[in-house]
């Protein structure tokens, strides 16, 4: 097995296990005039590292009220309204998203192959593969994986990785739902809703006054990023042979 000749190298991962248990946060709100002029906190919950806030629709034609709330240690202190909304005729009712959870990580460390030092290898025999199949990566598929499932063999991760220029396992390959829900609320806090940038109607990046502009968030944004991680090339299994064969006399 060729790849066995390739240099090691220690990485240390972090393991998602589970989630602790959270409390789901409630509230009410406070009516003024026929908008929300306040929210106060029946119990503000624990567990949260993210959470969303909704209210019923107005009774009349109006518009519904937004907010979001402001997270400490993992409680709801307070809640900010967004858009105090219209047409309400009594207090509407308040549902505060339940904590999504924190997962239990254990850092582990394992010798991996280091890929990344055989650039002469990448040039030299996989430029002259010419034909590739596409695979879309489903949640928690890593190298050894897929390998495993398209040759056979979970050794051959080297292969797929080079094959896609790809160096870091936790940068290059996409993130679980729950690794990405904990990534967009570790870089966004309360602002993952916010506005990230404008797009028009063929999906080219605009001033937020263009024609048709439409509004991307920080978390579609992320999203979006992490979708395009999914679809990568593979070397038929045919021709696995003909490239360890080139790997091993480059060796």
């Amino acid at each position: 097995m060729y790849f066995k000749d390739f240099p090691k190298i220690l990485y240390d991962f972090d393991i998602t296990s589970g989630q602790t248990a959270g409390v789901q946060a409630t509230a009410y709100s406070n009516l003024a005039s026929d908008g929300v002029g306040s929210v106060s906190i029946l119990n503000p919950g624990s567990g949260y590292k993210t959470a969303s806030v909704t209210f019923s629709e107005p009774e009349n034609t109006g518009v519904t009220a937004t907010a979001y709330p402001v997270i400490v240690n993992g409680v709801i202190t307070k809640i900010i309204i967004k858009n105090a909304g219209a047409g309400y005729i009594k207090a509407p009712s308040v549902v505060i998203t339940a904590p999504y959870g924190t997962p239990k990580v254990e850092t582990k460390a394992f010798v991996m192959t280091d890929i990344s030092r055989n650039i002469r290898f990448r040039k030299e025999v996989l430029s002259n593969i010419t034909a590739y199949d596409e695979y879309d990566i489903v949640d928690g598929e890593t190298p050894e994986i897929i390998a495993e499932k398209v040759y056979g063999n979970s050794n051959y991760h080297w292969i797929i990785m080079l094959t896609n220029d790809m160096y870091d396992y936790r940068a290059d390959f996409p993130l679980t739902q729950l690794q990405l829900e904990q990534f967009v609320s570790d870089k966004y806090g309360n602002d993952a809703d916010d506005v990230h940038h404008y797009i028009d109607e063929d999906g080219f990046i605009v001033n937020s006054d263009a024609d048709g502009a439409s509004s991307i968030s920080n978390r579609q944004y992320e999203e979006s990023v992490n979708e395009s991680k999914r679809r990568i090339k593979i070397i038929s299994k045919d021709l696995i042979g003909v490239v360890l064969k080139n790997f091993k006399d480059q060796m």
